[in-house]
């Protein structure tokens, strides 16, 4: 059921499994999930990645509602060193946030229209209108827009990047409406989900990173 507000992990128990309200988003069903769970780091509830040459990811469905403020905290043990998020064959994050948006469908391409199949047939879900995430890369600039090397509906912002702030937490406050117009040159929708997801199938990697609560102003 859609939810007014994002549920708080620090609000959990550490010896929940996963919090309630959050719900398994499959990337795909051949793909090995990653590993989530709430533990206790720095005197705080947070949430738990560890992925191990997988994918998956955890989002929370809301009720439609106009794009705010977006607030997080991160924390990751490190980066990606041959994660190219511009390069699907490398297409891997320690840490993402990301915002799922409405708008007509109608407009959308054969293509798109095609992949939203393809989607259901993955994932058993819908592909949203558009989503911006929100990464921590690897090698590109702090506030590098990266188009999605399979779709145009997947917009990315380099919030955090490299080693220098590995084993910190970070504080992240974005402007929805402001991050979309950049990322897709228009105003978006109402928003539709927030999730999150550590993956690392593309690279064969690993990668351990913590998340702390996420919150819509």
């Amino acid at each position: 059921m859609p939810l007014q507000q994002l549920p708080l992990f620090s609000t959990f128990g550490p010896e929940q499994a996963l919090p309630a309200g959050w719900h398994s988003w499959t990337v795909n069903r051949s793909k090995t999930p990653t590993q989530y769970a709430l533990t206790e780091v720095d005197q705080r509830v947070v949430l738990h990645a560890r992925a191990d040459g997988s994918a998956s990811g955890l989002y929370v469905p809301l009720k439609p509602r106009e794009p705010g403020k977006l607030r997080w905290a991160w924390k990751t043990r490190d980066v990606i060193a041959d994660g190219d998020n511009a390069s699907g064959p490398r297409e891997d994050a320690p840490l993402r946030v990301f915002v799922a948006f409405d708008g007509d469908k109608s407009t959308l391409s054969l293509k798109d229209h095609l992949m939203d199949e393809m989607a259901r047939l993955m994932t058993g879900r819908e592909m949203p209108y558009a989503t911006l995430m929100y990464i921590w890369g690897a090698k590109r600039p702090e506030g590098t827009v990266i188009p999605n090397p399979h779709t145009e509906r997947v917009r990315m912002i380099v919030v955090d990047s490299g080693t220098r702030h590995a084993r910190q937490w970070r504080c992240h406050e974005r402007d929805l409406r402001a991050d979309y117009r950049a990322a897709f040159g228009k105003e978006p929708g109402r928003l539709l989900a927030v999730g999150i997801m550590t993956d690392t199938d593309n690279t064969r990697s690993q990668a351990e990173a913590w998340y702390g609560d996420i919150a819509l102003d």
